[in-house]
């Protein structure tokens, strides 16, 4: 681990609390009581609350106040992992019934891999459909008796981009109890969690370690060729991805091509993972919480909107299809945060009629 780039105490602290604890036999975690009181809000707020448990339920901090709410965190993951397993199999049935086929990605998709059901939290649930089904597919969903939470995605722009009907093909059928539920194949669903985490920042410590369970559980037959793709960017993006998550997280990288790439990682790369991990409100967080058509009429929170949505040089880099490198990011930081304010002011005269 490059612990030089640290720029914080914590920084070392939620890399080393978060190492190996989705392995079916995690090390026992080696820090103080004071350290797990630091980071138990951290690793709380962005969803390895239950990973950390696993790290520390058979040391001796387990009755600690701190590791007493990291099992509560745990218990209730494992409950509403329960309920998110009922909402994905409704959907996908109802979705169907009006034949429309989509595709979960992360989620429920990553969390079956894990080796017990409550370490992933469940949020909301992803799901791709073809371009021209996007539309219908929102309408149908609104129709459902019950209302959740769906991210519903037009293809796979997104997560990096890519032929529908290819991944489709490659998709598999993954029962879910007297549901069959469609996932990306391993090779296309690693690339699409690699490009989400840094697309969206890396500002959830939760992401990396799906990336690391991804390549860990890949099955024996997995093809690097498929995964990376003939898109030079997607195998930078893929590459660096499975990097961070060994530097940090000490993940196995045995027999990927990312083991076999020496150079470093860029400097400023692990800077600004870390930096997003070390607050309690990252800024990519904020963003989700209110579009700027909200604050039209709160000039203070318009201005704070505004700095929210500064991209880290992580997201800039894959807003504006750049590579990890050495280069200056402040050009990308620039260019993403123009061509994000231009699409802004393309779409403001109906995001303000609508709020």
């Amino acid at each position: 681990m490059i612990k030089a780039e640290w720029p914080d105490k914590r920084s070392p602290l939620i890399a080393s609390l978060l190492a190996s604890a989705w392995r079916p036999a995690p090390s026992v975690a080696d820090c103080s009581k004071e350290e797990l009181e630091l980071l138990t809000p951290l690793v709380i707020k962005t969803g390895a609350a239950a990973l950390a448990w696993r790290r520390v339920r058979h040391s001796a901090l387990k009755s600690s106040r701190a590791a007493v709410e990291l099992h509560a965190a745990y218990r209730l993951y494992t409950l509403r992992a329960i309920i998110c397993e009922r909402e994905v199999a409704r959907i996908f049935t109802f979705l169907r019934s009006h034949s429309i086929e989509p595709i979960l990605v992360k989620g429920w998709a990553i969390a079956r891999l894990y080796c017990e059901q409550g370490l992933r939290p469940a949020g909301d649930i992803d799901l791709c459909v073809r371009p021209e089904h996007f539309a219908s597919a929102g309408s149908v969903l609104k129709k459902m008796p019950e209302q959740y939470w769906v991210d519903l995605h037009c293809g796979f722009e997104k997560f990096g981009g890519g032929s529908f009907g290819e991944i489709y093909e490659r998709s598999e059928l993954v029962r879910l109890g007297e549901v069959f539920v469609r996932v990306p194949c391993a090779e296309d669903h690693l690339r699409v969690l690699c490009i989400h985490l840094l697309r969206e920042g890396a500002w959830r410590p939760l992401w990396l370690c799906d990336v690391a369970v991804a390549v860990e559980a890949r099955p024996a037959n997995f093809d690097w060729d498929r995964c990376l793709g003939k898109n030079k960017r997607w195998s930078n993006w893929v590459i660096s991805a499975l990097r961070l998550a060994h530097e940090l997280l000490a993940t196995d990288l045995s027999g990927t091509p990312a083991s076999e790439n020496q150079k470093p990682l860029p400097r400023w790369l692990v800077r600004a993972l870390l930096k997003e991990w070390e607050s309690l409100e990252p800024s990519m967080a904020q963003r989700h919480r209110a579009p700027m058509a909200s604050y039209q009429h709160i000039p203070k929170a318009f201005l704070q909107g505004l700095r929210h949505r500064w991209p880290n040089p992580i997201e800039a880099t894959v807003s504006v299809g750049g590579r990890f490198n050495e280069w200056p990011r402040l050009p990308f930081q620039l260019g993403s945060y123009l061509a994000r304010g231009a699409k802004f002011a393309v779409r403001l005269p109906k995001l303000i009629r609508e709020y």
